[in-house]
């Protein structure tokens, strides 16, 4: 492994800075939906598009534990057995002292189609970057940034925040005269912060699931303003309850909401043989009662 450097300078980051609200929140939420990595937004620079890839607690599988990883992904994959060759150094803001940490290993890497992602997987150690007095994670709040090294280019900044909590996450919709379904159907508009939202669900499935599996879908009804780079992020748990013992059939998931992508869910959410077994109480005098719950919402926003 090539020996890591760190050092400090004044200058901010000239390709990139990435700044991370509620930092903490969003690490449970990706944890609570089987993720250990953090994504930025895409980005350019030496005019390739970039992202980069935080593990919070380290990436396992490259020698991470107990270590902050950070990698950079190229986004547009080599065709034809061409390559993109880059050094890169990555920031982290020291909001105590108004400088940045910078990490490299000054080594140029080959992206490939068949290697789009190299970084440091003991970019800093965990305590460390959790150590109040080090300035780096303050009031749950962080800068990442990233210089990549084939041609200069213009900066961007990008922004991700937490949806602060405003109203109640949680709707419920009994669907009556459940037999008689034969198309998708949607629930009335139900409003989340500030937005509207729906369920729609495929009595006889949709796509994978068709003809054996209940299909159930999370509309964002209004993405209109989710351009230029705006995108909301939604961890929920989408559930089918169980009218006899009060249990649930539920699903919890993370989905990434913008104007080209205002739905996600499961083809496969619930087996049809299941949901019409006279023994479980998913299905109660032909009514079947949905719910879904938003856990946390973060918007990601890009400043020119």
């Amino acid at each position: 492994m090539p020996a890591v450097v760190r050092s400090v300078r004044d200058k901010e980051p000239s390709d990139f800075r990435f700044e991370i609200e509620s930092f903490q929140a969003l690490v449970n939420s990706a944890a609570r939906t089987k993720s250990d990595s953090i994504e930025s937004s895409e980005f350019n620079a030496g005019g390739y598009s970039w992202v980069i890839v935080i593990y919070p607690n380290g990436n396992k599988k490259d020698n991470g534990a107990g270590h902050v990883s950070v990698y950079l992904r190229l986004v547009n994959k080599p065709t034809g057995g061409s390559s993109v060759d880059a050094s890169f150094m990555f920031f982290i803001l020291d909001k105590a002292r108004e400088n940045y940490v910078t990490i490299h290993d000054g080594k140029e890497r080959k992206f490939d189609s068949g290697h789009l992602e190299w970084g440091i997987s003991q970019a800093l150690p965990v305590a460390a970057f959790h150590d109040a007095k080090n300035g780096l994670l303050v009031n749950d709040s962080c800068t990442f940034g990233a210089e990549v090294y084939v041609v200069k280019n213009t900066a961007t900044f990008a922004r991700l925040s937490l949806v602060e909590k405003q109203t109640l996450r949680t709707t419920t919709w009994p669907v009556y005269d459940f037999s008689l379904l034969r198309n998708e159907t949607y629930s009335p508009i139900f409003p989340i912060e500030d937005r509207p939202w729906r369920l729609c669900l495929y009595p006889k499935g949709n796509l994978k699931g068709q003809e054996r599996y209940l299909s159930l879908y999370l509309y964002l009804d209004d993405a209109t303003d989710l351009t230029g780079g705006r995108k909301l992020y939604v961890e929920c748990v989408l559930s089918v309850r169980d009218q006899r013992s009060g249990s649930e059939h539920a699903k919890s998931v993370g989905f990434w909401f913008d104007m080209y992508k205002d739905h996600h869910g499961f083809d496969d959410f619930l087996p049809l043989a299941e949901l019409n077994n006279p023994l479980k109480g998913y299905r109660e005098n032909d009514t079947v009662i949905i719910e879904a719950t938003i856990n946390e919402m973060f918007l990601l926003t890009e400043i020119s």
